[in-house]
């Protein structure tokens, strides 16, 4: 900027109000090379009095008005020869036409430098506008911040990480302007909504403006026509609202001037209409009144209504203005629009329009939705007493259906499968008698895939979707079946085609739409089983995409994201998604364990892989759940999850156990995928007990992960340091880069017992290269630089003793004695040197310098 001053003797900042043109301007001034500088700032007030700008610097002029455009110039400049004074104009438009004469008088003559700033949609005097022609001075742009940007800004000034959802509501409201963004971030602080949750922050509910941004917003409206606030006014109850809508109702002047200042946008693909900043609407609807809101929400719910077809949205947004509307409320509206925000997961939203649709007068539909609301918000004891009294009451049609609803809530929600099938036999006469048997198996079928029965699972699956009479809802619990059922059994091919069946189903169907999440959270998982992890991250990349602006959405779709980038071994980025999982679902106390409780276990093995003790055991203790008992479907993950635990605490040998006995489990209940993935873990933690298992495994599971996990099994028991290097390539070839640390800190450690320094080297640069890039610290990889010292079980012990436990915490967390602790803690002193248990810890923390 200043060698565009120093070139044509002035340059204009040009850009939307509140985007930061003034303080750059003052920025600019602060740092210029210019011994003395005029501020000069234009005012709406000072814009109907002559030099009233520059009053300052005419208060000393004489009578002459030929000589004041001169003296007013000379005291400016003073004594200084040109071009020596810099010349700030703030908000260039707002000059008055004398005050505007001598600023273009000191750019035509090259008589000071002139920095200009200038509001997008103003027009400048006609002596400014003639410099455009003749001195051409160069115009910057000064864009509003975009979204990464006021990310960054955000994060910087609340020192932590802002949750995704909460960042783009940050730019959603503010569009970027720094103005509206540094006053709202500070009246947001000031009223407890922007808070940290699991060490991320998180900007809860809408704002409520104060009286200094309601101020800074309202003074650009109050000075619009008429036509125009009655825009805005529609927008505030409806944003965004169709062209058509609008029309309807204002006509097209009013929107034309709308978007001529800058207030609105339009998109002509979408045919909606937009605030430029969801801030005018909160304006708005502060200064409009109750009683003027009231009548235009009925009035934008009727025009809605009047639209050839209506999208799940469009009922949504009809309902949530009926609400709050003149007149009054149809129930049959409330409840469809209440169906709606289920397809789109707004759980509450639901809750809310399915209870006035009842309170309207709705009946057993509306009592029926308001049911199905509350069990899939978590409220599951309450939709089951409501279900079971409606049940009480119904016929034979619409008994089976009422107990199809509940059966899958009591599974789904409740986590009562028992409770479920005992509701499913009790109506299996009247379901066949009305062709609802179908329905029932497909739904029983993901029940049986609950419980850890695949096999059976997938077979029921399969003969239920084969009638004509299956129900898009009990259709879709088939394809959760068969895909819970081959993701168990690694058989990857079909649970592919499966989950497909699904996506193509929730397009078709609007009623199982909202379930593909869900879905893929089960595809997802038997992906990961397997090593398929390139198509893991892509389903999670595509939900996500596909999430509504909704907390529940917001939090189960970056539990996905989480889960994605821990199968990849991202543990950084895994730690952040799994924390704005749960700082979003917290809010929902009665939510299905699945979101909270999976977030938490992942986010437990993300952090136990990182080293990061203490936090590890603090969020597992938080979140504990441990999925033991007949429903069997997370009992992996929270058992492997606890291995984990117990690893980064020091009990390696404890974690091979938790791992095995993890291994057992789903081998007795044949989920082979399962056992894969806990001996591949039990390796990694060092047993060498798990090769011939995986071999016959082998043979029945797809996917690259058990060829791996056998390759490093089968190395491992015999000592092979280059077999499990190339075991590290494969981990690394399909993702598991995690695994891919162990296998080759192993390695390193096995090269280096027989004297192969420079196969060992190699091995650990492998083996730390890896970490670096995941930011793996796990046990066995800190194993490695201590390898040559101390035994496994010795450093096990001192770890232990470094957490903190006594040697009689240590014997009885490793199932020995006192003084079988007490003789490995005197043989490490002895080779390492040291003479005390401090000394030894510290030992053993600088030979792992990276978390103990």
């Amino acid at each position: 900027m200043d060698a565009a001053i120093a070139e044509s003797g002035a340059v204009v900042l040009t850009g939307s109000a509140g985007v930061g043109k003034s303080r750059l301007a003052h920025e600019f001034v602060g740092r210029s090379r210019y011994r003395i500088a005029r501020w000069i700032a234009a005012t709406q007030t000072g814009r109907s009095v002559p030099l009233g700008a520059l009053a300052e610097f005419a208060a000393d002029c004489g009578p002459d008005p030929l000589r004041r455009v001169q003296e007013i110039i000379e005291a400016l400049t003073g004594d200084e020869v040109p071009m020596a004074v810099l010349v700030c104009v703030d908000d260039v438009h707002l000059l008055d036409e004398q005050s505007a004469a001598v600023i273009s008088q000191l750019v035509k003559d090259r008589i000071a430098p002139v920095l200009m700033t200038v509001r997008d949609g103003h027009a400048v005097p006609d002596t400014i506008a003639s410099l455009w022609g003749s001195a051409r001075p160069p115009r910057i742009e000064i864009p509003a911040l975009t979204a990464a940007e006021v990310t960054s800004l955000l994060e910087q000034v609340l020192d932590g990480p802002l949750e995704s959802s909460s960042a783009q509501r940050f730019w959603s409201y503010t569009r970027g302007n720094a103005l509206y963004l540094r006053q709202l971030i500070a009246d947001e602080i000031a009223a407890g909504r922007l808070t940290q949750r699991y060490g991320v922050w998180v900007w809860d509910g809408a704002p409520r403006l104060s009286p200094l941004l309601v101020d800074l917003i309202g003074s650009s409206i109050g000075r619009l026509e008429d036509s125009v606030i009655d825009v805005l006014d529609v927008l505030a109850v409806c944003d965004p609202v169709e062209v058509p809508v609008l029309h309807s109702l204002l006509g097209t002047s009013g929107l034309e001037a709308a978007v001529t200042h800058g207030f609105v946008t339009v998109d002509p693909a979408a045919g909606l209409v937009h605030l430029t900043h969801p801030l005018f609407g909160e304006v708005r609807r502060d200064q409009a009144g109750t009683a003027r809101l009231r009548h235009l929400r009925g009035r934008v719910a009727d025009a809605i209504g009047a639209l050839p077809s209506q999208s799940p949205v469009q009922l949504v947004r009809r309902g949530v203005l009926v609400m709050d509307a003149d007149g009054s409320r149809d129930p049959e509206l409330l409840r469809t629009a209440a169906e709606a925000a289920l397809q789109l997961l707004d759980l509450d939203l639901a809750i809310e329009l399915s209870g006035g649709a009842v309170q309207a007068g709705g009946g057993r539909a509306a009592q029926l939705t308001h049911a199905l609301a509350l069990g899939m918000a978590g409220g599951g004891s309450g939709c089951d007493d409501m279900l079971a009294a409606l049940m009480a009451t119904a016929d034979d049609g619409e008994l089976a259906q009422i107990a199809l609803m509940r059966a899958a809530i009591l599974t789904w929600n409740v986590g009562n499968p028992h409770a479920a099938e005992a509701v499913l036999d009790e109506v299996s006469d009247a379901a066949a008698a009305c062709g609802l048997a179908p329905s029932c198996d497909a739904l029983r079928a993901s029940i049986w895939a609950q419980l850890g029965r695949p096999s059976e699972a997938v077979d029921l699956a399969a003969t239920a979707s084969s009638s004509n009479a299956l129900q898009p809802l009990a259709a879709m619990f088939g394809c959760w079946a068969a895909v819970i059922g081959y993701g168990d059994l690694g058989r990857i091919d079909q649970l592919r085609e499966a989950a497909a069946r699904g996506y193509e189903l929730a397009l078709s169907a609007p009623e199982a739409s909202q379930l593909r999440f869900s879905l893929g959270l089960m595809e997802m998982a038997g992906l990961r089983l397997v090593g398929a992890l390139e198509s893991l991250r892509a389903v999670a990349a595509r939900l996500r995409g596909q999430s509504q602006d909704i907390d529940v959405s917001h939090a189960f779709t970056a539990m996905l994201m989480g889960l994605a980038e821990l199968s990849c071994g991202h543990l950084v980025s895994a730690q952040r998604w799994f924390r704005e999982s749960l700082a979003r679902v917290v809010k929902f106390p009665d939510l299905s364990v699945s979101v909270c409780e999976l977030s938490g276990l992942w986010l437990t093995t993300a952090l136990a892989m990182s080293g990061d003790r203490l936090t590890a055991q603090q969020t597992y203790d938080k979140t504990l759940r441990t999925f033991d008992g007949e429903v069997v479907l997370w009992q992996s993950e929270s058992r492997l999850a606890q291995a984990w635990l117990h690893s980064v605490n020091g009990s390696v040998s404890l974690a091979t156990t938790f791992a095995i006995a993890a291994a057992r489990a789903a081998r007795k209940h044949g989920r082979t995928a399962h056992e894969v993935f806990c001996l591949q873990a039990a390796t990694q933690f060092g047993s060498t007990n798990t090769a011939d298992r995986l071999r016959e495994l082998a043979s029945t599971v797809q996917g690259p992960r058990v060829g791996a996990a056998y390759a490093h099994a089968k190395a491992l028991r015999k000592a092979d340091g280059p077999g499990l290097v190339a075991a590290s390539n494969l981990y690394e070839e399909f993702g598991d880069r995690v695994a891919a640390v162990d296998a080759a800190a192993q390695a390193a450690v096995v090269l280096d017992r027989r004297g192969l320094h420079s196969a060992s080297n190699a091995a650990a640069s492998r083996a730390r290269r890896l970490a670096a890039e995941t930011g793996a610290d796990t046990m066995t990889f800190r194993a490695m630089t201590c390898s040559a010292v101390l035994t496994r079980r010795q450093r096990e012990v001192i770890a232990l003793a470094a957490s903190g436990l006594s040697n009689r915490e240590i014997a009885a967390r490793l199932v020995t004695s006192v003084r079988t602790v007490e003789g490995h803690l005197f043989r490490a002193c002895q080779r390492t040197g040291t003479n005390t248990r401090d000394e030894l810890i510290a030992w053993l923390q600088r030979a792992a310098p990276e978390r103990l």
